[in-house]
């Protein structure tokens, strides 16, 4: 049925039709707010927390440790109270089907291949599944990506007539060629007998409820149980958000938005690095190569969610023009 239609598939999903704070979005520059903010700071970042990697038939996805002592802790998060703590907990990298616009997000309508995206959860919650669904539960700090050697940008790209000089990231490059390659064919899952359920009734039943949101108590009953299980790989080498944020860190839009892929809870605050980072030619295949829960390659129909109309959507941007 593809994205349009993901709020008629399932009662769970009946946010994805909201026109309020859908995800992603294209950030127009010349449409922002300029708004000081301080520096985001992230604890432990230098540390490499232990983690596994799955594909649950939309893409792979790293996921960090849930009993691991040494959290990495976010702070200073733009739009939220100052004392805010959120862990890191996922790293997703998104495609599409055309090679040169796999971001989910633009700038100035311009896309890059591939978007990395590093999910952080309210300290508050046990965990980013309990934290989705709750207000203001999710932070996602987003970086653009290139592949080296097939971008005809050199590595200081001129960005709204300022440079941005491309980080080739080693490490997440290494990461995608060896992990994506074990995850590559699609697992078979165990699904929540909910989910069947759901399925079964006429869908009648929430096509009126499009765009909005299921109560609360519906999601913790229903909602949050009903993800299927996937085999995961255990990572050795760790991950860090080092792998991933690009050289310049000091400038970036943000603003309040949703997740991209089903429930579309518009529970997330956006940070979107505005320079890129560069990967290998090879961890770009490996991660085109993966199959979806159809068997299909993601190169095929990619995993990027088309941008979204909003009614009333504030973008704030930290640097000038």
């Amino acid at each position: 049925r593809g994205p349009k239609n993901w709020c008629k598939v399932h009662p769970c999903w009946t946010t994805c039709g909201s026109q309020m704070r859908q995800s992603p979005i294209n950030i127009n520059t010349n449409q922002t707010i300029y708004k000081r903010y301080p520096r985001l700071k992230v604890e432990n970042v230098h540390k490499r927390v232990i983690a596994t990697i799955r594909n649950n038939g939309h893409a792979p996805y790293f996921e960090v440790h849930e009993k691991f002592d040494d959290e990495i802790v976010l702070r200073n998060v733009p739009e939220r109270p100052r004392r805010k703590e959120y862990n890191f907990a996922q790293l997703h990298v998104q495609l599409g089907r055309d090679e040169k616009e796999g971001s989910e997000h633009s700038i100035d309508n311009k896309f890059k291949p591939m978007e990395a995206q590093m999910v952080f959860y309210d300290k508050d919650y046990e965990d980013v599944l309990e934290a989705k669904s709750k207000k203001n539960g999710l932070v996602v700090i987003s970086v653009m990506i290139e592949v080296y050697g097939r971008s005809k940008e050199h590595d200081d790209c001129a960005c709204d007539g300022e440079t941005c000089t491309v980080r080739y990231v080693r490490k997440l490059s290494k990461l995608m060629e060896k992990y994506y390659e074990k995850v590559r064919r699609y697992p078979l899952v165990s699904i929540n007998p909910h989910f069947l359920t759901f399925i079964k009734l006429p869908r009648k039943c929430w096509y009126n409820k499009c765009g909005r949101t299921p109560s609360p108590d519906f999601i913790e009953k229903k909602c949050e149980k009903e993800e299927p299980e996937t085999r995961p790989f255990f990572v050795f080498e760790g991950i860090t958000p080092l792998d991933v944020i690009p050289y310049d860190t000091n400038r970036f839009y943000t603003y309040a938005g949703s997740l991209t892929s089903p429930p579309c809870y518009e529970t997330v605050q956006w940070v979107v690095f505005k320079c890129p980072i560069k990967v290998s030619s090879k961890a770009f295949r490996m991660l085109q190569l993966v199959q979806d829960s159809h068997l299909d390659p993601l190169e095929k129909l990619g995993v990027r969610r088309p941008l979204q109309t909003n009614k009333n959507v504030i973008v704030y941007r930290n640097h000038l023009k």
